[in-house]
């Protein structure tokens, strides 16, 4: 096994754990509404931030990765030799690429706090999917790695 091309974790950002933990210390306190006994005064609070912290943690795990000829994103990997076009998307397009510009058929592995993305056309006659959107902080690198020898000059 190589060191990989390409190797991106896609973490959510600290305004994200902030407003999770923020969310859940605001719903102890609804829970909590100065009653009395551990069961409504502690236990909200005991219970709820490490709740929501764990549920971030889990949404956020993944990366996109480009090792041994393989393309590996959450919840898909696909050899690199079977994509033809490779295009590097900024928030606008990667918006439209999400909503009104979408294909259903259409592969798509983003986070909703990855406003950017690259749109990978496949040339396999076997699948169905015309494309897979891919979520990424850094889409330049992540397209220049996925080009074929040739095209990287």
């Amino acid at each position: 096994m190589t060191s990989p091309v390409y190797d991106e974790r896609l973490t959510p950002p600290a305004w994200l754990w902030a407003a999770a933990l923020g969310l859940a210390v605001l719903v102890a306190a609804s829970l909590h509404s100065g009653a009395d006994g551990v069961a409504r005064s502690v236990l909200p609070y005991a219970v709820l931030p490490p709740l929501a912290l764990a549920a971030v943690a889990l949404r956020s795990r993944g990366r996109v990765r480009i090792e041994d000829g393989m393309l590996s994103v959450p919840g898909a990997r696909i050899p690199v030799a079977r994509l033809r076009e490779v295009v590097a998307l900024d928030a606008e397009a990667t918006r439209r690429m999400r909503g009104p510009s979408a294909r259903p058929e259409a592969f798509v592995a983003t986070r909703a706090w990855l406003p950017r993305s690259v749109v990978v056309t496949l040339d396999d006659p076997e699948d169905d999917t015309p494309y897979w959107l891919i979520g990424t902080r850094r889409p330049e690198a992540l397209a220049s790695a996925l080009a074929p020898p040739a095209d990287r000059a």
